[in-house]
């Protein structure tokens, strides 16, 4: 059986989420130069939410059912004196999580009965909140939306290393 993947690359690359049968949409900034596998690449920069609005319209036309979410968000190097005061990073790090919420919520109509969010991150570094709390969120959101689709979704949330 095939398994239709939507990869969401935030920050880095991860060849440890990719299924070597499967459909694979990738979101990401830019071309991801490590992937050899066949995908579909859909460029944004997550911080349009009408880009996103069309990643969906892709999704739907190429996928009946997505079988896993993976999300891809590490290897983020960040100037430790300037980033506590780094209005723009901060705003633009809270703006990609509302909108990767939203993406993941006009996804819902597409999911398999069962599904598997997985996430690639690096370690919770006490200089990077921001990172961090971006990381909680983002899992504390896919548990509770878990617990809303129970009745009609089987959720598995995995961490990859």
């Amino acid at each position: 059986m095939t398994l239709n993947q939507v990869l969401i690359f935030l920050n880095g690359e991860e060849q440890s989420i990719l299924s070597k049968d499967s459909n694979k949409i990738i979101l990401a900034k830019k071309k991801l130069e490590s992937i050899n596998q066949d995908h579909t690449l859909l460029q944004t920069d997550f911080e349009c939410v009408e880009d996103l609005i069309k990643a969906e319209a892709v999704i739907r036309n190429q996928i009946s059912k997505i079988d896993e979410i993976g999300i891809v968000y590490k290897g983020i190097d960040l100037n430790m004196i300037s980033y506590q005061y780094d209005y723009n990073y901060i705003k633009q790090n809270y703006n990609v999580l509302i909108n990767i919420i939203y993406f993941i919520n006009i996804l819902i109509p597409l999911f398999n009965n069962k599904l598997s969010f997985v996430f690639s991150f690096d370690k919770d570094n006490h200089y990077k909140v921001h990172v961090n709390n971006f990381k909680m969120s983002l899992i504390k959101y896919i548990e509770s939306l878990k617990v809303d689709l129970m009745k009609s979704n089987i959720i598995n949330i995995k961490r990859s290393n």
